[in-house]
């Protein structure tokens, strides 16, 4: 059932509704909103915990698509070549490709770790790129607070850390990223800052094909302009993106808005749910 969500007229109204969800909440909330002007540069409407590092789950994929379409900037058609799953990469939980007999290109395989958080195409794409420079792509962004260090659906005890070349702090997450870190990330593709137009235009499909719209989409109009990525686990619920209104006009706001270390991860994203909803009313 759709919230009643309160006529939010000031940014103080908003910052003052969205921390009332500290309370409600059982787990740790962190949230950044902001209208960008430049990839570090932000009107900021609401920062909380936005520079804590969170356990990351699918959204840790943005940094990997970033990293390919920067390592195939000036050369896109070569997107089109072939790359077929290794079968250590059929791993199950989100996406159906572990399930297909059909030769996925490279930039298919992009698509489908968006667009349906595809696992066994994210592994594959960890493959071909290589953690360090996924980790790498995400420093030059200044995700500063981003680390991955473990494919999906793998345990820890079957991560060889040594291997990977990444460092993961005793008693840490392996894949960790932060509110403003991701923020960063859609800073940029809204200001085009750091690739070519034609490298943003082709990342900005399988993002506004999003087909998780349990969070911060779940209560918008079915036409409201929205490119994001989420992340689900039994004890946390992510959802990072753009949010437009064409009505106000650009820039877009770019949203973080993470829940973790709760007793249950659909409580958290009924609780993303409801704020996205109330950014987006304050937002008209």
């Amino acid at each position: 059932m759709r919230p009643t969500t309160p006529t939010l007229e000031s940014r103080d109204e908003l910052g003052e509704y969205i921390e009332r969800y500290a309370d409600r909440i059982d787990g740790e909330l962190g949230v950044f909103l902001g209208f960008p002007y430049g990839p570090d540069e932000f009107d900021t409407v609401c920062a909380r915990n936005a520079r804590r590092a969170f356990r990351s789950a699918s959204v840790v994929k943005i940094p990997i698509l970033y990293a390919l379409y920067e390592r195939y900037d000036g050369r896109l058609d070569s997107l089109a070549e072939s790359c077929p799953l290794s079968p250590e990469n059929r791993v199950g939980g989100s996406g159906i490709l572990h399930l297909l007999d059909a030769t996925p290109t490279i930039e298919d395989l992009a698509r489908a770790m968006i667009a349906t958080s595809d696992n066994a195409a994210t592994n594959q794409l960890i493959d071909l790129l290589s953690m360090t420079t996924v980790n790498d792509s995400a420093a030059k962004l200044g995700m500063k607070h981003t680390r991955l260090a473990r494919k999906m659906m793998t345990t820890l005890e079957a991560t060889d850390f040594e291997e990977s070349g990444v460092r993961v702090p005793e008693n840490e997450p392996a894949n960790v990223t932060s509110p403003v870190d991701c923020a960063r990330f859609f800073a940029d593709i809204a200001c085009e800052a750091t690739l070519s137009a034609n490298a943003y235009e082709r990342m900005r499909v399988p993002l506004s094909a999003q087909k998780d719209t349990s969070m911060v989409p779940r209560y918008l109009p079915y036409e409201t302009e929205i490119m994001h990525k989420t992340g689900w686990l039994p004890t946390a619920a992510l959802d990072a993106g753009l949010l437009s209104v064409p009505e106000k006009g650009p820039p877009p706001l770019v949203f973080s808005v993470f829940v973790d270390s709760v007793s249950n991860g659909a409580d958290a994203a009924d609780a993303i749910a409801e704020i996205g909803d109330a950014v987006f009313s304050w937002l008209k």
